[in-house]
């Protein structure tokens, strides 16, 4: 009985990917996607050109820090993903459900990121970054234009309309006090959760990359996928 549980658990390994996940409609082959201090244990492995290698190792290291901290991976949207700075250099991040792991770093990530599904071999890789990084340039201009658009039907109604210099005064204030709270809030999250940061490295050229299946489910499945994150802005 319990090598039919072990063999039935060994085809399961991965759940078949639908990468329908990581498309708005019919009319985006992407999808832009917020995230809000979403944390993850990191861990570090050599890579090739963007490809992790001993990447099950990094991820068994972090799972075991999970366990034994008592601390929990998400029931929901729990993903494991690979931040490739360097074509040499991979931290391999776990997600969690707790701001605190005991002897592993956490790393919070917050952004709007443009996430696409890929679909081949990993050889495809240096050509869906160059891809990816396009896509990222567009949807940045788009984004830009709609914003300069609603700001414009913003200002257009009040136009004629005489502000007061004073009520212009007051209504920036609470927007001043609120910044405020945010800063004091960081510096209390800092100072209780010492092995927890909030992720630096959201900038332009920002990727992270998400394999959604093992390479032996990949073969299993016949189909290799890798999901691309991309940074777009702050949120």
């Amino acid at each position: 009985m319990q090598s039919t549980e072990i063999s039935k658990s060994a085809e399961e390994c991965c759940s078949p990917f639908d990468p329908s996940l990581y498309r708005d409609g019919r009319s985006k082959d992407y999808k832009l996607i917020k995230w809000i201090d979403k944390p993850f244990v990191v861990e570090g492995t050599r890579c090739l050109f963007h490809v992790p290698l001993a990447f099950g190792s990094a991820v068994m290291r972090a799972m075991k820090k999970i366990e034994l901290s008592g601390a929990e991976v998400p029931k929901k949207d729990f993903m494991i993903l690979s931040d490739c700075s360097s074509p040499w250099w991979s931290d391999v991040l776990v997600s969690t459900s707790n701001l605190y792991v005991e002897g592993a770093e956490v790393t919070m990530i917050s952004g709007l990121y443009l996430a696409k599904a890929f679909e081949g071999d990993y050889s495809n890789m240096g050509k869906w970054v160059q891809e990816i990084n396009e896509l990222v340039v567009e949807v940045k201009k788009s984004t830009v234009k709609e914003e300069e658009e609603e700001h414009e039907k913003e200002i257009l109604p009040s136009a004629n309309n005489e502000v007061p210099e004073q009520e212009e005064e007051l209504e920036l204030l609470p927007n001043a006090n609120a910044k405020k709270e945010v800063v004091t809030k960081q510096k209390e999250d800092d100072e209780l959760l010492p092995n927890t940061k909030k992720v630096t490295r959201q900038k332009d050229g920002s990727i992270f990359f998400y394999y959604p299946t093992c390479p032996k489910c990949a073969k299993k499945y016949g189909k290799n996928y890798v999901v691309i994150f991309a940074w777009i802005s702050e949120v």
